[in-house]
Protein backbone atom coordinates (compact mmCIF):
# COMPACT_ATOMS: atom_id res chain seq x y z
CA UNK A 1 0.00 0.00 0.00
CA UNK A 2 1.61 3.22 -1.37
CA UNK A 3 -1.16 5.24 0.29
CA UNK A 4 -3.09 6.39 -3.04
CA UNK A 5 -6.82 5.50 -4.08
CA UNK A 6 -8.12 4.74 -7.40
CA UNK A 7 -7.28 8.63 -8.96
CA UNK A 8 -4.04 8.76 -8.06
CA UNK A 9 -4.19 10.85 -5.10
CA UNK A 10 -2.78 9.98 -2.01
CA UNK A 11 -5.10 10.02 1.23
CA UNK A 12 -3.68 13.22 3.14
CA UNK A 13 -4.41 15.32 -0.19
CA UNK A 14 -8.07 13.68 -0.77
CA UNK A 15 -8.56 15.17 2.90
CA UNK A 16 -6.78 18.67 1.69
CA UNK A 17 -9.79 18.55 -1.51
CA UNK A 18 -12.43 17.30 0.67
CA UNK A 19 -11.76 20.40 3.03
CA UNK A 20 -11.39 22.99 0.78
CA UNK A 21 -14.69 22.25 -1.11
CA UNK A 22 -16.59 22.27 2.22
CA UNK A 23 -15.13 25.57 3.00
CA UNK A 24 -15.94 26.94 -0.94
CA UNK A 25 -19.90 25.43 -0.36
CA UNK A 26 -21.98 28.63 0.35
CA UNK A 27 -24.55 26.32 2.82
CA UNK A 28 -21.68 24.79 4.86
CA UNK A 29 -20.02 28.10 5.00
CA UNK A 30 -23.40 30.21 6.32
CA UNK A 31 -23.99 26.75 8.73
CA UNK A 32 -20.54 28.04 9.93
CA UNK A 33 -21.04 31.64 10.57
CA UNK A 34 -24.53 30.69 12.46
CA UNK A 35 -22.70 28.22 14.33
CA UNK A 36 -19.94 31.23 15.44
CA UNK A 37 -22.20 33.82 15.75
CA UNK A 38 -24.91 31.35 18.44
CA UNK A 39 -21.48 30.34 20.19
CA UNK A 40 -20.39 34.07 20.98
CA UNK A 41 -23.89 35.14 21.58
CA UNK A 42 -24.08 31.94 24.16
CA UNK A 43 -20.72 33.57 25.54
CA UNK A 44 -21.66 37.08 26.13
CA UNK A 45 -24.65 36.06 27.77
CA UNK A 46 -22.69 33.54 29.87
CA UNK A 47 -20.12 36.46 30.29
CA UNK A 48 -23.19 39.11 31.37
CA UNK A 49 -24.87 36.21 34.24
CA UNK A 50 -21.61 36.25 35.68
CA UNK A 51 -20.62 39.53 35.89
CA UNK A 52 -24.05 40.43 37.48
CA UNK A 53 -23.87 37.73 39.57
CA UNK A 54 -20.42 38.61 41.07
CA UNK A 55 -22.11 42.04 41.28
CA UNK A 56 -24.83 40.76 43.21
CA UNK A 57 -22.83 39.21 45.62
CA UNK A 58 -20.09 41.89 46.18
CA UNK A 59 -23.33 44.36 46.91
CA UNK A 60 -25.00 41.61 49.72
CA UNK A 61 -27.75 40.89 47.55
CA UNK A 62 -29.41 37.75 46.87
CA UNK A 63 -30.26 36.05 43.47
CA UNK A 64 -33.44 34.32 42.76
CA UNK A 65 -37.14 34.61 42.91
CA UNK A 66 -37.80 34.42 46.53
CA UNK A 67 -38.97 37.71 47.16
CA UNK A 68 -42.04 37.40 44.58
CA UNK A 69 -43.64 35.64 47.95
CA UNK A 70 -42.60 38.22 50.93
CA UNK A 71 -44.56 41.08 52.07
CA UNK A 72 -44.25 44.00 49.98
CA UNK A 73 -45.34 46.62 52.46
CA UNK A 74 -46.12 49.13 49.66
CA UNK A 75 -49.23 51.26 49.58
CA UNK A 76 -51.19 51.89 45.99
CA UNK A 77 -53.43 54.30 45.81
CA UNK A 78 -55.68 52.65 42.46
CA UNK A 79 -56.43 48.29 42.78
CA UNK A 80 -58.87 46.83 41.40
CA UNK A 81 -57.70 43.24 43.02
CA UNK A 82 -58.10 42.21 47.05
CA UNK A 83 -54.36 43.74 47.75
CA UNK A 84 -53.63 45.46 50.69
CA UNK A 85 -50.20 46.61 51.82
CA UNK A 86 -49.81 43.32 53.32
CA UNK A 87 -49.80 41.28 50.32
CA UNK A 88 -47.14 39.43 48.57
CA UNK A 89 -45.14 41.20 46.26
CA UNK A 90 -46.43 39.03 43.56
CA UNK A 91 -49.63 40.74 44.38
CA UNK A 92 -48.03 43.95 43.77
CA UNK A 93 -47.38 42.12 40.41
CA UNK A 94 -50.47 41.41 39.45
CA UNK A 95 -51.98 44.71 40.44
CA UNK A 96 -49.78 46.71 38.11
CA UNK A 97 -50.20 43.82 35.27
CA UNK A 98 -54.55 44.33 36.24
CA UNK A 99 -54.15 48.57 35.84
CA UNK A 100 -51.81 47.93 32.53
CA UNK A 101 -54.34 45.70 31.39
CA UNK A 102 -57.20 47.90 32.16
CA UNK A 103 -55.94 51.22 30.77
CA UNK A 104 -54.82 49.64 27.64
CA UNK A 105 -57.90 48.30 26.71
CA UNK A 106 -59.99 50.90 27.17
CA UNK A 107 -57.16 53.27 25.63
CA UNK A 108 -57.53 50.97 22.47
CA UNK A 109 -61.13 51.00 22.32
CA UNK A 110 -61.41 54.80 22.50
CA UNK A 111 -59.18 55.37 20.10
CA UNK A 112 -60.29 53.23 18.02
CA UNK A 113 -63.89 55.08 17.87
CA UNK A 114 -62.30 58.27 18.09
CA UNK A 115 -59.75 57.61 15.23
CA UNK A 116 -63.05 56.11 12.96
CA UNK A 117 -64.58 59.61 13.36
CA UNK A 118 -61.30 61.81 12.59
CA UNK A 119 -60.38 59.74 9.84
CA UNK A 120 -63.53 59.37 8.13
CA UNK A 121 -63.99 63.49 9.23
CA UNK A 122 -61.22 63.85 7.26
CA UNK A 123 -62.44 62.30 4.15
CA UNK A 124 -65.38 64.58 4.31
CA UNK A 125 -66.08 66.54 1.64
CA UNK A 126 -67.18 69.68 4.00
CA UNK A 127 -64.15 71.89 3.70
CA UNK A 128 -63.89 72.84 7.61
CA UNK A 129 -64.31 69.63 9.22
CA UNK A 130 -61.81 68.35 6.83
CA UNK A 131 -59.48 71.11 7.28
CA UNK A 132 -59.53 70.11 11.53
CA UNK A 133 -59.60 66.93 11.35
CA UNK A 134 -56.04 66.96 9.49
CA UNK A 135 -55.03 69.70 11.55
CA UNK A 136 -55.17 67.87 14.30
CA UNK A 137 -53.80 64.70 12.77
CA UNK A 138 -50.57 66.69 12.19
CA UNK A 139 -50.35 68.42 15.74
CA UNK A 140 -50.32 65.13 17.28
CA UNK A 141 -48.33 63.59 15.57
CA UNK A 142 -45.35 65.67 15.59
CA UNK A 143 -45.73 65.79 19.69
CA UNK A 144 -44.16 64.03 22.29
CA UNK A 145 -46.46 61.32 24.10
CA UNK A 146 -44.96 62.62 27.62
CA UNK A 147 -46.74 65.98 26.83
CA UNK A 148 -49.91 65.08 26.88
CA UNK A 149 -49.66 63.26 29.76
CA UNK A 150 -48.29 66.35 31.71
CA UNK A 151 -50.56 68.34 29.61
CA UNK A 152 -53.90 66.45 30.83
CA UNK A 153 -52.48 65.80 34.47
CA UNK A 154 -51.59 69.29 34.96
CA UNK A 155 -53.09 71.39 32.47
CA UNK A 156 -56.60 69.51 32.69
CA UNK A 157 -57.39 67.62 35.89
CA UNK A 158 -55.33 69.45 38.13
CA UNK A 159 -57.59 72.63 37.13
CA UNK A 160 -60.83 70.71 38.07
CA UNK A 161 -62.91 72.33 41.14
CA UNK A 162 -62.16 70.91 44.81
CA UNK A 163 -64.43 68.31 46.31
CA UNK A 164 -66.87 70.94 48.08
CA UNK A 165 -67.39 72.48 44.24
CA UNK A 166 -67.71 68.90 42.23
CA UNK A 167 -69.15 68.45 39.09
CA UNK A 168 -72.14 66.22 39.78
CA UNK A 169 -73.10 63.54 37.47
CA UNK A 170 -76.94 63.01 38.07
CA UNK A 171 -76.14 63.57 41.87
CA UNK A 172 -74.70 59.92 41.98
CA UNK A 173 -70.99 60.55 40.55
CA UNK A 174 -68.91 63.49 41.36
CA UNK A 175 -65.70 64.97 39.22
CA UNK A 176 -62.97 67.19 41.15
CA UNK A 177 -59.59 67.59 40.89
CA UNK A 178 -59.33 64.06 43.13
CA UNK A 179 -60.93 62.21 40.23
CA UNK A 180 -63.83 60.49 39.42
CA UNK A 181 -66.11 59.16 42.29
CA UNK A 182 -68.80 56.83 41.35
CA UNK A 183 -71.14 54.39 43.27
CA UNK A 184 -70.60 50.99 43.35
CA UNK A 185 -72.82 47.85 44.49
CA UNK A 186 -72.09 46.26 47.73
CA UNK A 187 -72.57 42.79 46.63
CA UNK A 188 -71.46 42.35 43.07
CA UNK A 189 -73.23 39.04 42.67
CA UNK A 190 -75.67 40.58 40.23
CA UNK A 191 -73.36 42.19 38.08
CA UNK A 192 -70.75 38.56 37.81
CA UNK A 193 -73.94 36.65 37.10
CA UNK A 194 -74.50 39.60 34.35
CA UNK A 195 -70.94 38.98 32.98
CA UNK A 196 -71.72 35.04 32.79
CA UNK A 197 -75.01 35.97 30.78
CA UNK A 198 -73.22 37.91 28.46
CA UNK A 199 -70.15 35.55 27.96
CA UNK A 200 -72.74 32.87 27.22
CA UNK A 201 -74.82 35.26 25.21
CA UNK A 202 -71.99 35.67 22.85
CA UNK A 203 -71.25 32.01 22.20
CA UNK A 204 -74.51 31.37 21.40
CA UNK A 205 -74.65 34.87 18.91
CA UNK A 206 -71.54 33.30 17.65
CA UNK A 207 -73.38 30.01 16.53
CA UNK A 208 -76.73 31.75 15.63
CA UNK A 209 -74.85 33.40 12.95
CA UNK A 210 -72.85 30.78 11.89
CA UNK A 211 -76.42 28.67 11.42
CA UNK A 212 -78.27 31.81 9.58
CA UNK A 213 -75.26 32.09 7.08
CA UNK A 214 -75.17 28.79 6.43
CA UNK A 215 -78.97 28.46 6.00
CA UNK A 216 -78.51 31.81 3.40
CA UNK A 217 -75.86 29.60 1.48
CA UNK A 218 -78.00 26.56 1.07
CA UNK A 219 -81.65 29.02 0.47
CA UNK A 220 -80.66 32.16 -0.39
CA UNK A 221 -82.79 33.22 2.79
CA UNK A 222 -82.53 33.10 6.46
CA UNK A 223 -85.45 33.12 8.88
CA UNK A 224 -83.30 33.92 12.22
CA UNK A 225 -81.14 36.46 10.57
CA UNK A 226 -82.37 38.73 14.20
CA UNK A 227 -81.19 35.82 16.48
CA UNK A 228 -77.45 36.70 16.66
CA UNK A 229 -77.73 40.97 17.09
CA UNK A 230 -80.54 40.21 19.57
CA UNK A 231 -78.58 37.51 21.46
CA UNK A 232 -75.58 39.76 21.08
CA UNK A 233 -76.88 43.21 22.59
CA UNK A 234 -80.23 42.54 23.70
CA UNK A 235 -78.65 39.97 26.16
CA UNK A 236 -75.53 41.46 27.85
CA UNK A 237 -78.20 44.95 28.01
CA UNK A 238 -80.93 43.13 29.82
CA UNK A 239 -78.75 41.54 32.21
CA UNK A 240 -76.78 44.34 33.24
CA UNK A 241 -79.86 46.31 33.51
CA UNK A 242 -81.29 43.63 35.74
CA UNK A 243 -78.50 43.96 37.91
CA UNK A 244 -78.52 47.57 38.51
CA UNK A 245 -81.85 47.97 39.69
CA UNK A 246 -81.58 44.58 42.03
CA UNK A 247 -78.54 45.76 43.32
CA UNK A 248 -77.83 47.50 46.29
CA UNK A 249 -75.24 50.73 45.80
CA UNK A 250 -72.37 52.61 47.87
CA UNK A 251 -73.36 56.53 46.99
CA UNK A 252 -70.66 58.67 47.49
CA UNK A 253 -71.78 61.18 50.34
CA UNK A 254 -69.70 64.55 50.98
CA UNK A 255 -68.71 64.34 54.28
CA UNK A 256 -65.75 66.81 55.24
CA UNK A 257 -63.14 67.87 52.45
CA UNK A 258 -63.88 64.70 50.64
CA UNK A 259 -66.52 62.24 49.43
CA UNK A 260 -66.56 59.16 51.41
CA UNK A 261 -68.51 55.59 49.89
CA UNK A 262 -67.97 54.42 46.26
CA UNK A 263 -65.07 54.16 44.31
CA UNK A 264 -62.52 56.76 43.18
CA UNK A 265 -61.14 56.57 39.63
CA UNK A 266 -57.86 58.46 39.98
CA UNK A 267 -56.59 61.77 38.71
CA UNK A 268 -53.80 59.53 37.50
CA UNK A 269 -55.85 56.90 35.63
CA UNK A 270 -58.20 59.54 33.75
CA UNK A 271 -54.42 61.72 32.56
CA UNK A 272 -53.38 58.34 31.00
CA UNK A 273 -56.03 57.51 29.55
CA UNK A 274 -56.98 60.35 28.10
CA UNK A 275 -53.51 61.23 26.83
CA UNK A 276 -53.51 57.43 25.68
CA UNK A 277 -56.70 57.90 23.39
CA UNK A 278 -56.43 61.28 22.23
CA UNK A 279 -52.35 60.31 20.88
CA UNK A 280 -53.22 57.35 19.08
CA UNK A 281 -56.50 58.58 17.87
CA UNK A 282 -54.25 60.60 15.62
CA UNK A 283 -52.34 58.01 14.00
CA UNK A 284 -55.68 55.17 13.77
CA UNK A 285 -57.40 58.23 11.74
CA UNK A 286 -54.39 57.98 9.12
CA UNK A 287 -55.16 54.29 9.08
CA UNK A 288 -58.91 54.65 8.43
CA UNK A 289 -58.21 57.32 5.87
CA UNK A 290 -54.89 55.11 3.39
CA UNK A 291 -57.59 52.27 4.05
CA UNK A 292 -60.51 54.00 2.66
CA UNK A 293 -58.73 55.51 0.21
CA UNK A 294 -57.26 52.01 -0.73
CA UNK A 295 -60.66 51.05 -1.57
CA UNK A 296 -61.09 51.40 -5.63
CA UNK A 297 -63.89 54.23 -6.19
CA UNK A 298 -65.93 52.02 -8.56
CA UNK A 299 -66.90 50.17 -5.17
CA UNK A 300 -68.43 53.71 -4.22
CA UNK A 301 -69.67 54.42 -7.44
CA UNK A 302 -71.47 51.23 -8.22
CA UNK A 303 -72.94 51.30 -4.85
CA UNK A 304 -74.17 54.28 -5.30
CA UNK A 305 -75.41 52.93 -8.84
CA UNK A 306 -77.84 50.71 -6.81
CA UNK A 307 -79.08 53.47 -4.64
CA UNK A 308 -76.92 53.21 -1.27
CA UNK A 309 -76.86 55.95 1.44
CA UNK A 310 -73.55 57.19 2.60
CA UNK A 311 -74.12 55.41 5.84
CA UNK A 312 -74.99 52.40 4.20
CA UNK A 313 -72.17 52.15 1.45
CA UNK A 314 -69.58 53.31 4.41
CA UNK A 315 -70.97 49.74 6.54
CA UNK A 316 -71.80 47.19 3.78
CA UNK A 317 -68.79 48.10 1.12
CA UNK A 318 -66.42 50.41 1.82
CA UNK A 319 -65.25 49.71 5.35
CA UNK A 320 -65.46 45.82 5.09
CA UNK A 321 -63.09 45.98 1.95
CA UNK A 322 -60.89 49.04 4.04
CA UNK A 323 -60.57 46.77 7.29
CA UNK A 324 -58.50 44.12 4.90
CA UNK A 325 -55.87 46.89 4.64
CA UNK A 326 -56.14 48.59 7.87
CA UNK A 327 -55.48 45.42 10.29
CA UNK A 328 -51.74 44.67 9.85
CA UNK A 329 -50.69 48.99 11.06
CA UNK A 330 -53.58 48.96 13.75
CA UNK A 331 -51.65 45.85 15.14
CA UNK A 332 -48.90 47.94 15.47
CA UNK A 333 -51.04 50.50 17.16
CA UNK A 334 -52.34 48.53 19.53
CA UNK A 335 -48.99 47.51 20.80
CA UNK A 336 -47.80 51.17 20.69
CA UNK A 337 -50.58 51.87 23.42
CA UNK A 338 -49.44 48.50 25.61
CA UNK A 339 -46.20 49.68 25.57
CA UNK A 340 -47.12 53.82 26.08
CA UNK A 341 -48.64 52.76 29.00
CA UNK A 342 -45.61 52.91 30.63
CA UNK A 343 -45.00 56.23 30.42
CA UNK A 344 -47.64 56.39 33.32
CA UNK A 345 -44.92 56.02 35.59
CA UNK A 346 -43.83 59.77 35.03
CA UNK A 347 -46.66 60.43 37.13
CA UNK A 348 -47.09 58.05 39.21
CA UNK A 349 -50.43 56.02 38.13
CA UNK A 350 -49.17 52.53 39.42
CA UNK A 351 -48.82 50.38 36.19
CA UNK A 352 -46.95 47.84 35.96
CA UNK A 353 -43.33 49.77 35.35
CA UNK A 354 -44.50 52.51 38.50
CA UNK A 355 -45.54 49.74 40.80
CA UNK A 356 -43.09 46.75 39.89
CA UNK A 357 -40.07 48.18 38.22
CA UNK A 358 -40.23 51.39 40.64
CA UNK A 359 -41.50 50.54 43.89
CA UNK A 360 -40.82 46.89 44.36
CA UNK A 361 -37.57 47.16 42.89
CA UNK A 362 -36.50 49.80 45.29
CA UNK A 363 -37.45 47.54 48.14
CA UNK A 364 -35.90 44.81 47.26
CA UNK A 365 -32.93 45.44 45.17
CA UNK A 366 -34.19 42.44 42.80
CA UNK A 367 -32.79 44.37 39.46
CA UNK A 368 -32.24 41.64 37.11
CA UNK A 369 -35.16 39.47 38.34
CA UNK A 370 -37.52 42.27 38.13
CA UNK A 371 -36.42 43.75 35.08
CA UNK A 372 -36.78 40.12 33.81
CA UNK A 373 -40.15 39.64 34.52
CA UNK A 374 -41.24 42.66 33.04
CA UNK A 375 -39.59 42.44 29.81
CA UNK A 376 -41.68 38.89 29.89
CA UNK A 377 -45.53 40.23 30.87
CA UNK A 378 -44.93 43.00 28.52
CA UNK A 379 -44.04 40.31 26.03
CA UNK A 380 -46.73 37.80 26.63
CA UNK A 381 -49.14 40.52 26.50
CA UNK A 382 -47.88 41.87 23.75
CA UNK A 383 -47.38 38.70 21.77
CA UNK A 384 -51.33 37.33 22.87
CA UNK A 385 -52.40 40.73 21.39
CA UNK A 386 -50.47 40.50 17.80
CA UNK A 387 -52.24 36.61 17.49
CA UNK A 388 -55.28 37.94 18.28
CA UNK A 389 -55.17 40.64 15.27
CA UNK A 390 -53.57 37.83 13.13
CA UNK A 391 -56.15 35.84 13.35
CA UNK A 392 -58.84 38.50 12.84
CA UNK A 393 -56.52 39.16 9.80
CA UNK A 394 -56.54 35.78 8.34
CA UNK A 395 -60.64 35.82 8.93
CA UNK A 396 -61.22 39.04 6.73
CA UNK A 397 -58.27 39.08 4.15
CA UNK A 398 -59.51 38.79 0.29
CA UNK A 399 -58.87 34.92 -0.45
CA UNK A 400 -57.90 34.33 -4.05
CA UNK A 401 -56.59 31.94 -6.55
Amino acid sequence: MDGRNKSGHDDASCIRLMLRRLLYDAKIRDAIYQIALVMGLVALSVWFVRNASQNLVNAGIASGFDFLWRTSGIDVPFVLTNYTAQSRIIDLMWVGVVNTLLVTIIAIIGATLLGFVIGLVRLSPHWLAARVAGAYIEVVRNIPLLFFILFWYFGVIAALPAPRQSISVFGVAFINNRGLTIPVPIDGFAFRAAAVITVAALVLAWIAARAARAERDRSGKTSFGWLAPALALGAPLLAFVVATLISTWDVPVLRGFNYRGGFVLIPEFAAVLAALITYTAAFVAEIVRGGVEAVPAGQSEAASALGLTTAQRLRLVIIPQALRVMTPPMTSQYLNVLKNSSFGAAIAFPELVSVFMGSALNNTGQAIEIIAITLALYLAIGLAVSAFMNWYNARIRLVTR
